[in-house]
């Protein structure tokens, strides 16, 4: 069951939608409620049967796609060209590095998140925007890898669909040899965040302290098997 929360769209926020995302993206939460939603679909790669990295694909809410076409749908064409993905990239994206692009990385007790990502790009479907790229990850060679998006300072609410959220492809499979996956509630190892936190606070807790609220990440369980 998704309860999605909105915040609503106001002229102002259009005509500033040239940094839209990153606006959003840089204010902190008030109250320890959400204000904006996504909903984020992975597509695992592997390659011979190991670990190569991971597709991630979001599609923003109805409201806040609406800001991002406004600013950077110039031609009013329904697609992003060449430009138009760059300058959304740079004004709407990029930020997110700040976020550690809201993915985290279990192996074990070990936790990472990504360095970088690449290859993005942005579509439109049915009014809403669709964020696409890659997260790297070959380095973490074990037969059991833990992936959790979302983000620790609730200010936005990202679910994994209901239908299909995780796909595998690996174009050079060797026979016998796959991996399957499975969401889990993570409970032996939960995030803390701030929920009165500074507006530029983007620290990540592991570590109970006071004031600090709980939050168990629903991950993404990536296990090796022979069929």
């Amino acid at each position: 069951m998704y309860n999605c929360a909105v915040r609503p769209t106001y002229s102002v926020f259009r005509r500033a939608a040239v940094a839209a995302f990153a606006l959003c993206l840089l204010a902190a939460p008030l109250a320890a409620h959400p204000h904006m939603f996504l909903e984020s679909r992975a597509e695992i790669v592997l390659n011979s049967g190991e670990l190569s990295g991971v597709w991630l694909e979001w599609t923003l809410d109805s409201f806040f796609s609406a800001d991002l076409i406004h600013g950077y749908d110039l031609d009013r064409n329904g697609s992003f060209d060449a430009a138009e993905t760059r300058a959304l990239e740079q004004g709407a994206f990029v930020n997110l590095r700040h976020y550690h692009y809201f993915t985290f990385i279990r192996v074990g007790s070990a936790r990472t998140n990504p360095s970088g990502v690449r290859n993005f790009s942005a579509r439109q479907s049915g009014g809403s925007v669709i964020y696409r790229f890659f997260v790297d990850l070959s380095r973490h060679a074990s037969d059991e890898v833990f992936l959790a998006v979302y983000d620790y300072t609730y200010f936005c609410d990202i679910r994994y669909p209901q239908r299909n959220p995780v796909t595998i492809t690996d174009p050079s499979p060797v026979p016998g040899k796959t991996a399957r996956w499975e969401i889990v509630e993570n409970r032996d190892y939960p995030v803390y965040y701030n929920p009165l936190g500074a507006i530029d606070d983007t620290t990540v807790y592991y570590k109970p302290a006071p004031g600090l609220a709980t939050y168990y990440p629903r991950e993404i369980r990536i296990f090796r098997g022979e069929r």
